[in-house]
């Protein structure tokens, strides 16, 4: 009777290790498949993070350009305004300046 017991307790034990064993294999694969769904997940974010930083540093870029133009732009019509008063010297605005041709 106890031989048989101990026959019914190792069948059991069989089963129940077959059975963890089983429920491991089913844990690691699921492990796995997440771990490569979220690998995928950080690999997209990191390359629309990527897109949208090069996106705005070209913005920018070009922010930059245009502040670079129009600061040309306000250079060229300082140098001609400064020409202009130049010229102008020999007559009657001489003494004021250019503040005096911008006086309401």
């Amino acid at each position: 009777m106890l031989r048989d017991q101990n026959q019914a307790l190792e069948k059991r034990i069989r089963a129940l290790s077959d059975q963890l064993s089983q429920f491991d294999r089913d844990i690691s694969d699921r492990v796995t498949r997440e771990s490569q769904s979220l690998h995928d997940e950080l690999k997209q974010k990191s390359s629309d993070l990527a897109q949208t930083i090069e996106r705005m540093f070209a913005e920018l870029s070009n922010v930059k350009t245009d502040r670079t133009l129009l600061a040309s732009l306000f250079i060229e019509v300082a140098k001609c305004l400064n020409q202009d008063m130049g010229t102008k010297r020999g007559g009657a605005e001489s003494g004021r300046g250019l503040s005096g041709k911008f006086a309401t």
